[in-house]
């Protein structure tokens, strides 16, 4: 079956949507599908990628702009030279602008939500209201919806009364060779440092996790910081500021690749003291990797860890601080939770079982 993808960035930057839409479509395509991703990208070109069809378009416009415009060029394009695909899935609501059309062309629509995007602090009070206007807008002209949590699934049902399927997103398993030098380049040793891996954003608190780092007085271990936000300087500043307080907290800037998986799996514990999450890949990226994991209480992250988490109270420096000592006291009892969170990662979480959800509910639609 052909299916087209339409949404995110440049496939190769992985970020969230980038990263579901890559393993989706590799894991679609080695199980006999047809997939064909369009993704906004700073050309125009068409690509294999592990077998299946990647559409580039030049972004034009501003943010939210060129993912509508995005939508428009994608279907369009789909319309005329994939003819005989049937399903069309939409990440997100921009760039759904343009499903219509493809509706009228008698295709299926499916709407993706990869996490309550209007949640987020980095926006201004009417930026919120009209992306959630927006959402709401969507969520309700929409048949087929999922949702790559249940938090998320859950929203939609109470608060716009339509009924949406959960489709985590999931990790691929480790495979504990790793090419990567990054321990030496940044001095440190196996289960030497605790690890937070994502973007410098608000929303998930490293500052507050630097702020409990330093105020703990731990010695011995490193807080290493790993990831990079562009967009806003200020804050990353302000991060280094309170960095600069502790020479035991290191930034290592964003990492990919070796060094990212050598960074999850010889940290001391995994920290994610976030306020807002979709469903956290760097979280059962760790998992899988059976590192203790630290996180804030947050519906998301439980759906994540279940009942194997040391959990924390977001924005709350005094908890992190308790916790933090609390893993370094009590590490040897918390040992028993690294096989416990890869067991989680390997029965809901992994791509080949994802991918299967996926195909059983195209099934279901194209079935109807």
């Amino acid at each position: 079956m052909k299916i087209i993808f339409i949404g995110g960035r440049d496939i190769h930057q992985l970020g969230g949507i980038e990263s579901y839409m890559y393993n989706l479509a590799t894991c679609l395509k080695n199980k006999g599908h047809e997939p064909v991703v369009f993704c906004e990208s700073n050309r125009n070109e068409v690509e294999y990628v592990n077998g299946f069809k990647v559409v580039h378009n030049k972004s034009i416009g501003g943010r939210y702009l060129c993912k509508i415009l995005l939508s428009y060029q994608s279907t369009l394009y789909a319309l005329l030279k994939e003819r005989d695909a049937l399903l069309y899935h939409y990440n997100a609501w921009p760039p759904t602008m343009a499903s219509w059309l493809a509706a009228i062309f008698g295709k299926i629509i499916i709407y993706q939500s990869h996490g309550l995007e209007w949640k987020r602090t980095k926006y201004t009070f009417w930026q919120q209201k009209i992306m959630k206007f927006m959402e709401w807008l969507t969520v309700k002209s929409m048949k087929n919806i999922t949702a790559v949590s249940q938090e998320q699934t859950d929203f939609f049902l109470t608060q716009y009364g339509k009924k949406c399927v959960t489709i985590p997103t999931a990790v691929n398993l480790p495979t504990e060779i790793y090419e990567s030098n990054i321990l030496e380049k940044f001095s440190l040793e196996v289960e030497g440092y605790y690890l937070y891996l994502g973007r410098l954003v608000q929303d998930k608190n490293p500052d507050y996790l630097i702020k409990a780092f330093n105020k703990s007085g731990i010695e011995g271990k490193k807080l290493v910081i790993a990831g990079s936000n562009d967009a806003d300087l200020q804050y990353v500043k302000y991060l280094h500021e309170l960095g600069a307080q502790n020479p035991n907290v290191i930034f290592t800037g964003a990492v990919y690749g070796d060094d990212k998986e050598m960074l999850l799996s010889k940290c001391f514990a995994f920290c994610l003291p976030s306020t807002l999450e979709g469903l956290p890949i760097t979280l059962l990226e760790a998992m899988s990797h059976k590192r203790i994991c630290l996180a804030s209480d947050i519906p998301a992250n439980k759906e994540a860890l279940g009942d194997n988490g040391v959990w924390v109270k977001y924005e709350d420096v005094d908890d992190l601080c308790d916790k933090l000592l609390h893993i370094l006291k009590n590490h040897k009892d918390l040992e028993i939770q690294k096989e416990s969170n890869y067991k989680r990662v390997v029965d809901n979480f992994t791509w080949g079982r994802v991918s299967d959800l996926y195909i059983k509910y195209m099934k279901n639609l194209t079935d109807a």
